[in-house]
């Protein structure tokens, strides 16, 4: 089993086919209600964001807007846990990236720049009301932090769920090699550029595959090029994943951001570096939370764990009020297996707003 690593354990979401959830009694007892898990398998309102649309879903009202921001491979559905509870207390807003979920296809390569720029493009064309809360996991926290600097005006907090980060070697070197050894932080600095290699190779092929015609549900290539079923999301969300995963548009969207993603171009390192200064985001309330769960007797992924809680904190020290947690007994997608912490942090952050 392919375990994930300080870079792979954020594009774990593309690479859950060996790596999904399992099946459990409390993933049952958290399981979204019928009607919201239809009602989220289905498209929604498309926003024209110049000539393209992108999938917006909406629900409940409140004195701010929560906007969630879905992982690498996946779109506004894997949220289904959370947004009904949050819309109790706010207007609650999920979307679908570029040709994933029930949005069109994108002609530019998918970089965290394209992405940020179709959100900002969204949130203006659909009217939603700012300065919002942001909440991203995955990759799609990457993009959430990025959207927070660029465009500073349109957001009042953030929460980061297992985040990827940028310059992850140039950040955590020493500290892998102070605390592990020089030999051991060198394998997994260099198992990260492999990964990250492998991944994007193995969804090159899968575009490739999907090119002419949707992929076969049975045949080995689909296994290989889509995400298990989560079953904490319910039958109606596997059954539309199944048949949104099998096609041209969602393959090449997954394969173009995973090989155009932070990891992918160190010339934006400098810039990153710039932008992410500690006390960056002034007092602006910003949770990040990271996932518990690692096998303790593979050091690899003992490092692992040890650079992720350490990224995650420099991220939290973005904001002079920022606030980290380690959530136990979870995997990457915290959102999932203890949803409750997930909309704990939101309603800290909306607590910590003035009522607009």
């Amino acid at each position: 089993m392919i375990r994930p690593r300080m870079i792979h354990r954020c594009l774990v979401a593309v690479a859950v086919a060996f790596l999904g959830p399992v099946w459990s009694a409390e993933a049952a007892e958290t399981a979204p209600s019928a009607d919201f898990a239809r009602a989220s398998a289905q498209p929604h309102e498309p926003v024209d964001v110049g000539g393209r649309r992108l999938n917006l879903f909406c629900m409940g009202d409140g004195p701010r807007t929560v906007l969630f921001e879905a992982g690498g491979s996946d779109w506004s559905d894997v949220w289904a846990l959370v947004q009904p509870v949050v819309a109790q207390q706010a207007r609650a807003c999920a979307y679908d990236r570029a040709g994933l979920g029930y949005s069109d296809p994108a002609p530019l390569p998918r970089t965290p720049l394209a992405i940020v720029q179709d959100l900002h493009a969204l949130i203006a064309a659909a009217k939603l009301k700012t300065p919002l809360v942001l909440v991203g996991h995955s990759l799609g926290g990457f993009d959430a932090k990025l959207y927070a600097a660029l465009y500073p005006e349109d957001v009042a907090g953030l929460v980061l769920i297992d985040p990827a980060e940028d310059r992850t070697a140039q950040r955590v070197r020493m500290l892998l090699r102070g605390r592990f050894g020089p030999s051991l932080a060198a394998r997994s600095e260099l198992l990260d550029l492999t990964m990250f290699a492998w991944l994007t190779d193995r969804y090159d092929r899968c575009a490739e595959a999907a090119r002419d015609k949707p992929l076969d549900p049975g045949s080995p290539t689909y296994r290989r090029c889509t995400d298990p079923v989560r079953p904490q999301l319910g039958p109606d969300v596997a059954a539309a994943r199944a048949r949104i995963q099998a096609t041209a548009a969602y393959q090449a969207a997954q394969a173009s951001e995973i090989s155009n993603s932070v990891y992918a171009d160190e010339r934006a390192d400098p810039v990153y570096e710039g932008l992410f200064r500690r006390g960056a985001f002034g007092r602006k309330p910003l949770v990040v939370l990271t996932h518990g769960d690692f096998d303790r007797q593979d050091q690899l992924d003992v490092a692992s764990q040890a650079a992720g809680i350490a990224l995650h904190q420099e991220t939290a020290r973005l904001s002079r009020t920022g606030r980290h947690r380690v959530v136990p007994g979870t995997g990457h997608y915290i959102q999932l297996d203890a949803p409750e912490s997930v909309t704990a942090a939101i309603s800290e952050v909306l607590a910590a707003l003035p009522r607009s």
